[in-house]
């Protein structure tokens, strides 16, 4: 049964310090969507509860708890359900210590709105960062309003979760992954209606398959949207 209340939400306690649960930190270009090939501090959060088949993160499923790790643990590459446990202080440090010029910083996981970014994005927009967030779509969008969020919709899951209108309508680009022409249609159907029209519609053929890519070729020269291939997967980089 999916539980009612994430462990990162029981942690953002009333008056309490957030902690924040950080699989990864490291530095790369992106690969995907409308930040293609722009320097970024990729921040994985620990925690996701839609239960994708098709993930390739599926070690950063498991909730995070409380722990004695520090970020240099996080900054080590490791495909393992593990993860370092930081305050907001901690975390902005680190970010603009080690690494002081990338531009970019993207929130991404697992599920990361499961934490509340408002107070880490405010601080880093100040910095003179400019913000991402990769989100399934199924949890509030508790940042800043200048951040850019892009929501990958997750529809029908394992997971059981429901993509939230509110944070569609927050979207400034919608990243639709697709495997057949089902994907096409929730796009058409559950997902466009709640956007706003100024966001960018991408679609992304799930794993690089020849199949999903020849849905999301004909999908984008019918409806006019884009298409987001993985770059970083084909170039071998993290």
């Amino acid at each position: 049964m999916t539980p009612i209340v994430p462990t990162a939400r029981q942690n953002q306690i009333k008056g309490a310090e957030p902690l924040f649960f950080v699989n990864e930190i490291f530095a790369s270009l992106q690969g995907e969507g409308a930040w293609t090939g722009t320097p970024s501090v990729f921040v994985r959060l620990q925690g996701c509860l839609c239960r994708c088949p098709y993930c390739d993160t599926k070690h950063t499923w498991k909730l995070g708890e409380p722990n004695g790790e520090k970020l240099d643990f996080a900054a080590a590459k490791a495909d393992a359900p593990r993860h370092a446990t930081a305050t907001e202080d901690e975390l902005f440090d680190f970010i603009t210590t080690h690494f002081p010029k990338v531009p970019h910083v993207v929130f991404t996981g697992g599920e990361p709105f499961l934490f509340d970014l408002t107070g880490i994005s405010e601080r880093l927009l100040a910095a003179g960062r400019t913000v991402g967030v990769e989100t399934s779509g199924t949890e509030p969008a508790r940042v800043a309003g200048a951040v850019w969020v892009t929501v990958s919709p997750k529809i029908g899951m394992p997971g059981g979760r429901v993509v939230l209108p509110e944070t569609l309508a927050r979207a400034d680009e919608i990243k639709m992954a697709v495997e057949s022409e089902k994907d096409i249609e929730e796009l058409k159907t559950d997902v466009l209606p709640f956007v706003s029209k100024k966001a960018l519609i991408y679609v992304q053929p799930v794993s690089q398959g020849e199949r999903a890519t020849k849905f999301c070729w004909d999908a984008a020269m019918e409806e006019g949207w884009r298409v987001s291939f993985q770059v970083h997967k084909y170039v071998s980089i993290r």
